[in-house]
């Protein structure tokens, strides 16, 4: 679901809902038009759709996620997309982007309808998930203060974010950068290099005055000979990475098209060429991602693994064809050789045992539930890797790929292509013993789990949600048939991230806070950072999960297959033995890895 189609299908969902009717409908439009606002004004003052029919709309028929702030920290590549006075102003918090889509927290609900302009002014496509109003705006402050100048990456430093070592544990620690002010010309082709006619003209000034002759010479392409296509798709790779970029692109504009490397969240112009000479330089990318085969009227998408500057380096390559042309994005990430393991997981054993026996023996739904980047993807490759090494056949549909495990197949689903139901179904015709799924969406996608699940087949799937009660409670929001769904629960992982408090400054607090923490004993002991050097003045260094599993015995199935509220399947879990994720929490507090003041912060035990 991209920004510019965003709008149109929450209107039409009111529309199909009975709550307006399409008069009321174009006098919306045509109002919104007239005054230069969004539509969402316009429901507004006239009445005509409140925030939670919207949200209504948001989660059941467009399948959006929620998000929780407390636990998430934004990426600083995504930061640097937007500056400070589109966020400010479009009341978005960037979060992640992935291949040319950046995801975005909204706290209201009808500033879903302003992504539309977001998209325009950063040239990106914008995919939103909802957060809670409170914490939206306090996190949107702690990013991009009132008083920021402007750039996402400027204002980095003073959130109070954890150093590079902070998401170790889930991210590879040496794609961290650390972030840089952005020049004025740099921030205005970051945030719209296609919204306006003179802005690639600006930078590709700034680059002259800067650097001089281009590094990487495209005259070459004059004569599309293939071999020297190809050499120069190694050299633009080589450069690239020497520089530090994290992504390359090949942008049509006009009668030309501009080879650009994203470098610390900046877009920096390389060299540019002719459109004309475009075409067998997008096939060289295509060939060295193996993509040749896929014409240049249809969307493309590729991963290859190679060795670059002598590292080993994951390739996703990205075409999309646009009225200007073909616009091609190479996405450069390390390569990681193994996902973690089960005892790496920071699991204590029992659970460590019963997620085990499930993945060897079990079947049903094995369902892993956790807030948007809340690390469930490093569980799922961790269940996914064990299930191989029992002698299992698997096979995964994934949104990205983040470890290529040679024995299970894997599936990346093509932005543009089949809805991934699809890839499921397909999966499902397959000799396989474990059907997984990084990322339930949609209620075709569940009703396909459940029927594998039917069928005898293990599913692991991760779904976005806060905790299993909360996600079991979503899935049924969803739409999914109570006694269906309760039938084929087997097994439930909750999770989410704490910061660990940084060994090198950590002292003593008071306790106050700890003793809140449910089932906290008398003097509990609580430790804190202060903030040091060698955890950039956070008072964190590193990260871990904390967790809670639940087996679906036949009390908590019937309590699901009545439909029962969120607190009424928590205290059936609880009531079945289930511990909740506070306390692991407690435990790493009372070891004093970390502090009751994050806990809280994750978990929000006290108001």
């Amino acid at each position: 679901m991209v920004a510019n189609a965003i709008t149109g299908r929450v209107l039409d969902s009111l529309v199909a809902a009975g709550l307006m009717t399409a008069e009321q409908l174009g006098g919306v439009r045509d109002a919104a038009a007239a005054r230069g606002t969004h539509v969402g004004v316009i429901l507004s003052e006239r009445s005509l759709a409140s925030p939670i029919d919207v949200i209504s709309v948001l989660e059941h028929e467009l399948g959006v996620p929620q998000v929780d702030l407390s636990s998430y920290t934004p990426e600083d590549d995504a930061l640097a997309l937007v500056p400070a006075s589109v966020a400010r102003a479009r009341k978005v918090l960037p979060l992640f982007e992935i291949e040319g889509m950046l995801t975005v927290a909204v706290g209201d609900p009808m500033d879903v309808f302003a992504l539309d302009d977001v998209a325009a002014e950063i040239g990106l496509e914008v995919e939103p998930v909802l957060a809670d109003g409170a914490s939206f705006a306090s996190t949107l402050d702690q990013y991009y203060p009132p008083d920021a100048a402007g750039d996402a990456s400027s204002v980095r430093s003073n959130a109070g974010l954890p150093g590079p070592e902070s998401s170790d544990l889930f991210e590879d620690a040496a794609d961290e950068t650390p972030a840089v002010p952005v020049a004025p010309v740099a921030e205005a082709a970051s945030a719209g290099i296609l919204a306006g006619a003179g802005t690639i003209e600006q930078m590709a000034e700034a680059a002259r005055a800067d650097r001089g002759p281009a590094t990487i010479d495209l005259d070459v392409l004059a004569v599309a000979d293939t071999r020297k296509v190809s050499v120069l798709v190694a050299d633009i790779l080589e450069d690239a990475v020497s520089r530090g970029a994290s992504r390359i692109h090949l942008l049509p504009y006009k009668d030309d098209f501009f080879l650009v490397y994203r470098v610390k969240g900046v877009l920096e112009k390389v060299s540019s060429a002719p459109l004309s000479m475009q075409g067998a330089l997008v096939d060289g990318f295509k060939s060295y991602a193996r993509l040749g085969s896929v014409p240049a009227s249809r969307p493309a998408l590729g991963r290859v693994r190679t060795r670059i500057g002598d590292k080993d380096r994951v390739l996703t390559v990205s075409v999309v064809p646009t009225i200007a042309g073909q616009r091609l994005v190479v996405t450069l990430a390390p390569f990681r050789p193994e996902p973690r393991r089960f005892e790496d997981l920071g699991m204590p054993e029992a659970e460590t045992r019963a997620l085990r026996a499930m993945v060897e023996r079990g079947r049903g739904i094995l369902l892993v539930c956790a807030p948007v980047a809340g690390g469930a993807s490093t569980t799922y490759y961790a269940l996914l890797a064990h299930a191989a090494a029992a002698g299992k056949t698997v096979y995964s549909v994934e949104q990205s790929i983040d470890y290529e495990l040679a024995s299970v197949a894997q599936v990346m689903i093509e932005p543009g292509g089949l809805a991934p139901a699809a890839y499921i179904a397909a999966g499902m015709r397959q000799d396989t013993d474990v059907i997984a799924v990084d990322g339930l969406r949609t209620v075709e996608d569940v009703h396909l789990a459940v029927e594998a699940a039917g069928q005898g087949k293990l599913v692991i799937a991760t779904f976005p949600a806060a905790d299993i009660a909360s996600g079991v409670r979503r899935m049924l929001d969803l739409g999914a048939e109570p006694h269906s769904l309760a039938s084929a629960l087997t097994l439930g992982v909750g999770q989410r991230l704490v910061r660990l408090n940084c060994p090198n400054c950590s002292v003593e607090t008071d306790g106050a806070l700890a003793a809140q923490i449910p089932g906290a004993p008398a003097g509990v002991r609580d430790q804190a950072g202060t903030g040091c050097p060698n955890c950039g003045k956070t008072g964190f260094r590193g990260a871990v999960a904390i967790h809670e599993v639940l087996p679906f015995t036949e009390p908590v199935r019937a309590v699901v297959g009545r439909g029962a509220s969120e607190s009424e399947i928590a205290k059936a879990a609880i009531a079945a033995g289930m511990r909740p994720i506070a306390v692991p929490g407690l435990s790493r507090v009372k070891s004093g890895e970390v502090s009751a003041e994050e806990l809280n912060r994750v978990l929000r035990f006290v108001q």
